[in-house]
């Protein structure tokens, strides 16, 4: 028997999610993919090694029974005391339109001055931490949707690459990227972007 046509309820209108063409930032995805100095290469293979055999033996066939931390990364962004400003400049001319709101897990939607410093879509951002008026982080959320966004993300990132000398660490895959070359910054988006 069905109640609701006994009584002549109907069911409540289900409205589509409000923000569903906005970028979502999660807390986990926070410096998962990351660009950093290549000075820490020595580092991150090690480290990327660690995690990988850390997972292994906390796998027990559906999760992982323990977690663990990605240790200190030994030459941070903010140590090269690199110039904000410049740095946003290079994605800027390259044509990377600025983030004009996201909703932020646990924050909610955020617009204006509130969302955080970076470049992209509604699906994938590029985002640059300050401190100081030097870069803090550089790190990567999302997905690339198109082959507009992905042209200007790789004009940019190689410029940035030529100029400061990072690479890409994608924490998730425990996998790096040599960005130094064209076919480096295509696996790297093609795998972790």
């Amino acid at each position: 028997m069905n109640l609701r046509k006994l009584f002549g309820i109907k069911p409540k209108e289900k409205k589509p999610y409000e923000f569903a063409d906005v970028l979502h930032l999660w807390e986990d995805d926070h410096l998962m993919i990351e660009l950093l100095p290549k000075d820490n290469l020595e580092f991150i293979k090690k480290e990327s090694n660690r995690v990988n055999e850390f997972g292994k033996e906390h796998f027990d066939g559906y999760g992982f029974t323990d977690i663990t931390e990605i240790g200190e990364i030994p030459i941070k962004t903010i140590d090269k005391k690199i110039d904000f400003k410049s740095v946003a400049e290079i994605f800027e001319k390259n044509g990377m339109e600025r983030i004009k709101e996201v909703v932020h897990q646990n924050v909610g939607h955020l617009t204006g001055e509130k969302v955080p410093f970076g470049f992209g879509s509604n699906k994938f951002a590029l985002l640059l931490d300050e401190d100081n008026g030097k870069l803090k982080y550089i790190w990567t959320t999302g997905r690339i949707e198109n082959e507009e966004l992905e042209k200007k993300f790789k004009n940019g990132l190689s410029e940035f690459v030529k100029t400061y000398d990072f690479l890409a660490i994608d924490w998730y895959k425990s996998e790096s990227f040599d960005l130094h070359s064209e076919n480096g910054i295509e696996e790297f988006i093609k795998n972790s972007c």
